[in-house]
């Protein structure tokens, strides 16, 4: 792709060989190839373009193109690589349309660490502009998301969307979002998913979708199976089961001996670093060193304790304290539910019967 003389972006396909082209990077002129053989394309006429030269992919110098060019196609204001001297940052694409802030597209096809992947989140954010980060090929699973992919840390969140993951294919000309991410214990994550082929919508039909978020069905089911998994050994020597064992012998217990209701029986969103179920078991322990009669808000600062070292590193997500918050509230209400502690004037009377390890 290239830009023609009204700056507008054209395929090298449609290009005619009559008119003049330039780069959308660094803005020197180029020159149509077309043939029998060769794929038509653009190529520099004179000085080495540095935008486009170093060390990018083929697939993500065709991925910001073609997202520049459907974001255009939508009525924004378009620039690749557009230089940001107060953040010292080159977005792939920066779009703006009316008065909303500008948005930087970040097209990710190479390896990012979670500590890059947050400075550049938060200079974006702390500059006045918004950021959307958009996942190539290899960050894509060929069945379904499984809580440790590596795409997790690209992890965003909006109310309409739920946590959310988003993804751009060269080969369809395409936006994948992958919506309303859950997860289950020892399960492939929960999700919905929809597509968006960049030449029959609009960007405005991405943004005003609103879909209607569901939960899993057969969560109780899927916990059960798990349990027998954990208490039969059948989950083997992974670390993080490991981990779960000795902690339950260094306070008495085992993996076998937790009551039911240490269990999960809920999906949720997907921002703890392991397994729900460690939360749920280290606020089983703290639980039985405290007094009969606890308040409620003795018992979100507990578990609000107990969560937080569990959290992942989820630096693109915005809303993580109002997601605790709803994680602590849905907690507080599965101890009701199931009996582990009840109403009373001072507060909540806990059930000692359940804050006791099984016997074998």
């Amino acid at each position: 792709m290239a830009q023609d003389q009204q700056n507008h972006l054209i395929l090298a396909a449609d290009a005619t060989r009559q008119a003049k082209y330039h780069c959308p990077g660094c803005q020197s002129a180029v020159r149509l190839k077309r043939g029998r053989v060769m794929a038509a394309h653009f190529a520099h006429q004179t000085a080495a373009c540095q935008t486009f030269s170093e060390g990018e992919t083929a697939e993500h110098l065709l991925g910001k193109q073609q997202l520049a060019a459907w974001f255009q196609a939508s009525g924004y204001t378009v620039q690749i690589e557009a230089a940001l001297p107060a953040l010292h940052q080159r977005p792939d694409v920066l779009v703006q349309q009316g008065s909303q802030p500008p948005l930087a597209l970040e097209f990710q096809c190479s390896p990012l660490s979670v500590t890059r992947l947050a400075e550049r989140t938060q200079g974006y954010r702390q500059h006045g502009y918004r950021v959307l980060w958009v996942l190539g090929s290899p960050y894509q699973v060929s069945g379904r998301l499984r809580a440790h992919a590596k795409a997790l840390k690209f992890l965003q969140y909006s109310p309409q969307w739920g946590c959310y993951l988003v993804f751009w294919d060269v080969t369809g000309l395409q936006l994948q979002l992958d919506l309303n991410l859950l997860s289950c214990d020892g399960d492939p994550l929960y999700l919905q998913r929809h597509y968006f082929p960049a030449q029959r919508v609009a960007v405005a039909e991405l943004l005003q979708y609103r879909p209607s978020l569901t939960r899993p069905t057969v969560v109780a089911d899927h916990y059960q199976a798990y349990q027998r998994r954990l208490t039969l050994g059948r989950l083997g020597q992974q670390p993080q089961v490991v981990t779960l064992q000795r902690f339950c012998y260094q306070h008495g217990g085992t993996l076998a001996t937790m009551p039911n209701w240490v269990y999960p029986m809920m999906a949720k969103v997907p921002i703890l670093a392991g397994p729900y179920l460690s939360w749920y078991l280290h606020v089983f322990v703290r639980l039985q060193s405290e007094p009969a009669v606890v308040s409620t808000r003795r018992l979100q600062q507990l578990l609000q304790t107990e969560l937080a070292p569990l959290v992942a590193p989820v630096s693109c997500l915005q809303g993580l304290a109002h997601l605790q918050q709803q994680l602590v509230h849905d907690f507080l209400t599965e101890l009701v539910t199931r009996q582990v502690m009840t109403a009373v004037p001072a507060g909540w009377r806990l059930n000692s019967q359940l804050l006791r390890w099984k016997r074998h």
